[in-house]
């Protein structure tokens, strides 16, 4: 089988979510990542076509704020699996790199999911993280009486607030499963986007917000300071925004953490880890 990799147009996004929806049995989002993805300058949505025709898988390709490549979104028909197709995909990934002077590139996968960790470990990439996620259901959960008054802070702020949590948060904050490292470039982009929050009468530090699919969740990447206040805080705004969930991801080892999302209602669901390493 002869695979060619390219750009996904427009006209082909019904074709690519298809391949979504067969690999991820119906539990896909790049529908509703679509435009984003689609009109990404930097970073092209790439797709495997068996003989230059038959689109069988796809992956995002993104450049983040410390030009360093996130790799997404890898999907392969489920007709087409062990057969080259994801080997293929890392292979443009390294090829985007060398064009884009990009020397790092990361990605994340289930603790669990050994073909997608064995993939990433014969282009280099290892394990420089375990996390697990949290989720509260917000259906019948009451409005908080006292959640703070957290507003967005500048970016030399924003730096110095981040940088303080990174080791708890052991070097990564994580909006919508997009693991980025905790470092200057990252954190001013995020302080650019509002994205970075503070309550004045706390003291508390939040990076909160959405990296996309806004109208799923409202995500608390990183918190520090009167945990009850952040907590509280993102459920204010999950209920305003009417979304049905608030997403968090805690560093595995951190049981004091975990027990923290715990006691307010939220449930472990899924243990993740994220692989980093050179991108060519």
């Amino acid at each position: 089988m002869e695979l060619v990799v390219r750009t996904v147009t427009r006209p082909e996004l019904d074709k690519a979510v298809e391949v979504e929806e067969k690999a991820m049995k119906g539990s896909g989002y790049l529908r509703d990542v679509s435009e984003l993805f689609l009109s990404d300058e930097v970073g092209p949505l790439l797709g495997a076509y068996k003989d230059g025709e038959e689109l069988v898988g796809i992956a995002k390709y993104t450049v983040l704020a410390d030009h360093t490549a996130w790799l997404e979104t890898l999907r392969v028909a489920p007709e087409y699996q062990r057969q080259g197709v994801g080997r293929r995909l890392y292979e443009e990934f390294q090829k985007l790199s060398r064009e884009k002077g990009v020397e790092s590139m990361a990605m994340y996968t289930g603790l669990k999911n050994i073909p997608s960790y064995s993939l990433a470990r014969v282009f280099g990439l290892d394990t420089a993280g375990r996390y697990r996620e949290y989720q509260l259901d917000l259906a019948g959960v009451e409005m908080p009486a006292d959640a703070g008054d957290f507003k967005p802070v500048g970016e030399d702020e924003a730096v110095e607030l981040l940088m303080a949590l990174k080791e708890k948060y052991e070097g990564f904050v994580i909006f919508n499963r997009t693991f980025m490292r905790i470092n200057e470039p990252v954190i001013r982009q995020l302080a650019k986007e509002g994205k970075v929050l503070r309550d004045e009468a706390t003291g508390s530090v939040m990076a909160f917000g959405n990296r996309f699919l806004e109208k799923r969740s409202v995500q608390i990447a990183m918190m520090g300071g009167d945990y009850d206040k952040c907590i509280a805080w993102a459920i204010k705004v999950g209920l305003e925004k009417g979304v049905p969930q608030v997403v968090t991801e805690v560093p595995l080892d951190d049981e004091a953490l975990g027990q923290v999302f715990a006691d307010h209602g939220f449930k472990a669901a899924a243990e993740l880890q994220v692989m980093s390493g050179p991108a060519c």
